[in-house]
């Protein structure tokens, strides 16, 4: 799956999220996914993941094998000093 693809299926679900993604094997098929978002606001860890798996759960029956995700809100973001692109 294109990773801009992954990235317009997140940002339809959560409309103001960053999004970065990475190949972690080199076969488009593991990927790395930074989504950073205010809808994570006040939310566990496993809440958020929940959110973004739910918006991949179709792409991940056929086209991706492995995420790897990293959640967080803006706030968080800019504390722990994530610059982002």
């Amino acid at each position: 799956m294109a990773f801009e693809n992954v990235k317009n299926i997140i940002k339809a679900g959560l409309s103001d999220a960053h999004v970065e993604v990475l190949d972690m094997t080199g076969t488009a098929d593991h990927l790395d996914i930074v989504i950073v978002s205010d809808a994570f606001k006040g939310k566990m860890l496993i809440q958020q993941h929940q959110m973004v798996m739910d918006l991949l759960k179709e792409s991940l029956k056929a086209e991706i094998h492995a995420v790897q995700l990293k959640t967080m809100d803006y706030a968080t973001a800019e504390k722990r000093g994530i610059q982002l692109k």
